[in-house]
């Protein structure tokens, strides 16, 4: 399958490249991408698609899925892919038999925490994770990730209003639920990073908007930041990285971020102040950035304003050791494809 997009990567996949700009040790002629949620991958990578692409986890396509998942993120320069917690179902926002909306959350209160059905680390069916990692080419590593306590808890499990009015009405259920879910999620990242074909872990969960986070900072240290500690601390005694995911103006608790013992953290945008070279000026010695290009830039700007923003972004942060390229949160479908695909090409051929 040939497009007009097409990538033309010189390199194998070597995702020693991006463990070393997690160890801040990275090299400026060689700059790893990193995207949570990429896409095109028929049109960038070249590689024809299978019958149907289905990341489901109970899909018949979700080997072929994976297959082709590896081979086209290799070819579009990639040194790692991203597979799922198979079999785990997350913390499912159940309320009166419906999905919740809203902040109608699942927990209401002590009769509804009791009665919920929590998963269970022990959910993972580690014999599938292994056969999709099998499908990895040479050199790629493979990582997987999950949700952290906050974005589980506004979500899902008491929604947001509920969850900032138990801050002060009860907050031992707040610290019930975070301290619950916080429990399992570090439970399968130790077993996780236990597993000799995963690499790393990506935490993610939403802990700000755009001026501030979403709860007060001192709730946030209370409740949540500890759980990040020792999600940090499981991943690190196995050897292994681990990164968070994160939206939102995090600067009240970037400090605490880093004090936690993340290698990486991503998700950022242009309207969001500091901006990720300031953050890069303060915390680039402490933790790697990654991404970092405005999703709503992408959408809007020309190919040379995109491709001068990739060689800003490379400049000013690759050459300290700790920089992967990438969008500022993910690819939608209304990211036009040649805007993606001037993002990657330029770091293909102003980063390597």
């Amino acid at each position: 399958m040939t497009t007009s997009f097409q990538l033309h990567r010189r390199e194998k996949p070597d995702s020693s490249k991006f463990i070393a700009v997690l160890e801040r040790r990275g090299d400026r002629n060689y700059v790893p991408f990193f995207e949570m949620i990429p896409n095109y991958f028929a049109e960038l990578s070249g590689i024809e698609p299978p019958k149907e692409i289905n990341f489901g986890n109970n899909s018949p396509y979700y080997l072929p899925t994976f297959a082709y998942y590896f081979q086209a993120m290799a070819q579009m320069g990639f040194d790692i892919g991203i597979i799922n917690l198979y079999g785990f179902c997350g913390f499912p926002g159940y309320h009166h038999g419906r999905k919740v909306q809203g902040d109608d959350g699942a927990i209401t209160d002590w009769e509804s925490f009791e009665k919920y059905k929590w998963p269970s680390a022990n959910d993972i069916n580690v014999d599938m994770m292994a056969d999709t990692a099998a499908l990895a080419p040479e050199g790629m590593g493979v990582w997987t990730g999950g949700p952290a306590p906050f974005q589980v808890s506004m979500d899902e499990l008491l929604g947001f209003n509920r969850l900032a009015m138990l801050t002060y009405d009860d907050p031992d259920l707040v610290k019930a639920v975070a301290d619950k879910v916080g429990s399992i999620m570090v439970e399968i990242i130790d077993i996780c990073c236990s597993l000799p074909f995963i690499q790393g872990f990506e935490f993610c969960g939403d802990m700000g908007h755009k001026t501030a986070t979403m709860l007060s900072p001192d709730v946030m240290r209370q409740y949540y930041l500890p759980w990040h500690k020792k999600a940090c601390d499981s991943a690190h005694n196995h050897g292994k990285k681990i990164i968070l995911h994160s939206c939102g103006n995090l600067a009240a608790i970037m400090s605490d971020i880093v004090a936690c013992g993340y290698d990486g953290k991503h998700s950022y945008e242009d309207n969001i102040i500091p901006g990720i070279i300031d953050l890069h000026k303060e915390y680039g010695k402490k933790i790697a950035l990654l991404g970092g290009v405005d999703v709503d830039f992408l959408c809007r700007a020309s190919e040379e304003q995109i491709r001068q923003r990739v060689r800003d972004y490379i400049d000013a942060m690759a050459p300290d050791g700790g920089y992967c390229l990438g969008s500022g949160n993910s690819i939608p479908d209304y990211v036009p494809i040649e805007s993606y695909w001037a993002m990657l090409d330029e770091g293909l051929k102003y980063g390597r």
